[in-house]
């Protein structure tokens, strides 16, 4: 489906939508999102923009109670990790060397000087 297709296929949508749920004539409905279309104001032309909001509220109910459930289901497994990672921090901030002191200083590589240029 080409996008004018789908712009079309949504622009009857719509339609239909505003007649049997707004009540609006099919003239008034073509009307409307025509205007809409071409951002003009209109009479009409915020039941057109409430009534693309349901579609979509409709048509992603399905995809927002996979997500939320999803969410949920994994919820016990995030947390866990989360603990598994403060206890890591947690160990690794206890460490018996930290604090101690070094054999060389900080700036001095454990990988000998670099090299030289040669020209």
């Amino acid at each position: 489906m080409t996008p004018e297709q789908a712009r079309a296929h949504a622009a009857l949508i719509l339609i239909q939508r505003l007649v049997h749920s707004r009540g609006l004539t099919v003239e008034e409905a073509v009307t409307a999102v025509a205007q809409c279309s071409r951002r003009e104001p209109g009479p009409h032309t915020d039941l057109v923009a409430a009534e693309a909001t349901a579609v979509m509220a409709e048509a992603l109910a399905p995809v927002r109670a996979f997500l939320e459930a999803f969410a949920e289901a994994c919820r016990p497994m995030i947390q866990a990790a989360a603990d598994a990672m403060a206890e890591l921090g947690r160990a690794l901030c206890t460490h018996p060397h930290r604090g101690a002191r070094p054999d060389r200083p900080a700036w001095a590589s454990p990988y000998g000087p670099p090299p030289r240029r040669r020209r």
